[in-house]
């Protein structure tokens, strides 16, 4: 495994992360349903771990709370060998402050958080979203209170625009408190927006990109090429389906490139992604043990500037 600083900070991440979102319950109190059971949750992260990821990335909201309790128990008596980051924003709840980074919000819920996850302390805190109806201010201070108590020790973001990021860095900046040191945007071959603003801002702040979907929801895995699998992202998300559809030719020069150097097409879409300016770390979603593997054999190697660049010119137009 690889690994680099998560921005400018002295925290080491993992090139390829473990995203945990999809473990636990079908039938969730609240955010999407789980697809894989709490036992094969645990055998991936702890395979994951032994593989050298040290980044396990989750939420909150994920499963109900289910896939932080899951996440908490999976690395017991390991819990200095991995980066716990975990998110506040979404609702969790129908009351009036059950969502949001209120101050109210972040703090009663970083304790729900730590609770579940077993631990005193959260490396990694992530604002899930942009909160519109709360001056950033005071979501920094509450952010700021709790690195001072011990209870998180880094700050993060995640979907926040290039405008957005830079006002709460200058919030940070002008009052003295704990910045941002990340940034989680979907970003891949086929959703490349964040090219545009995001990116040159993380390039020239030192923020660290850790990219949800590096995937594209599994487009360049090349398994949408004849058909739409049941029970694959592109079944549940029609969006997926029909972004699948537009990007095959881009996604056969992939494949080409893949079997000539003897990769998957996950790997070499994974490889050319964590090279990019300002990544620090690309969250993998796995179900199975296989996929494990075969995303982790994307570490370890680079592909060529000839390479890299026919892959910038398939997928441009993204």
């Amino acid at each position: 495994m690889e690994y680099v600083r998560l921005g400018k900070s002295g925290l080491k991440v993992s090139r390829i992360s473990l995203g945990c979102w999809n473990f636990g319950s079908p039938t969730p109190r609240w955010g999407k349903p789980g697809k894989v059971t709490p036992e094969d949750s645990t055998r991936i992260i702890q395979a994951a771990v032994d593989k050298g990821i040290n980044l396990l990335d989750t939420a909150n909201r994920y499963t109900g709370g289910e896939a932080e309790e899951i996440l908490g128990r999976a690395v017991r008596g390991m819990r200095d060998k991995v980066i716990i980051a975990t998110k506040v924003h979404g609702e969790v709840g129908s009351g009036p402050n059950d969502k949001g980074q209120s101050r109210q919000h972040i703090m009663r819920e970083v304790e729900s958080s730590l609770k579940r996850l077993g631990t005193d302390y959260i490396d990694l805190y992530q604002a899930h979203g942009v909160d519109w109806e709360t001056p950033l201010e005071e979501s920094l201070r509450a952010y700021d209170d709790l690195i001072r108590q011990g209870k998180v020790r880094y700050i993060g973001c995640s979907n926040f625009p290039a405008w957005v990021l830079t006002k709460a860095l200058w919030v940070s900046d002008v009052n003295k408190l704990a910045s941002f040191v990340s940034v989680q945007p979907n970003y891949s071959l086929v959703n490349r927006t964040v090219e545009k603003e995001l990116q040159p801002l993380c390039v020239d702040q030192g923020i660290g990109m850790i990219l949800y979907s590096p995937i594209g929801g599994g487009i360049l895995t090349g398994k949408y090429e004849n058909a739409v699998p049941e029970g694959s992202r592109g079944y549940d998300e029609p969006g997926v389906a029909e972004k699948a559809r537009k990007a095959q030719a881009a996604v056969a020069q992939l494949k080409a490139i893949a079997n000539e150097l003897g990769k998957t097409p996950a790997q070499i879409s994974l490889n050319w992604i964590i090279h990019r300016p300002a990544v620090s770390s690309a969250i993998m979603g796995v179900s199975r043990l296989e996929q494990l593997e075969d995303n982790v054999g994307a570490v370890g190697w680079k592909l060529s500037d000839e390479h890299a660049r026919q892959l910038d010119e398939a997928f441009a137009e993204w």
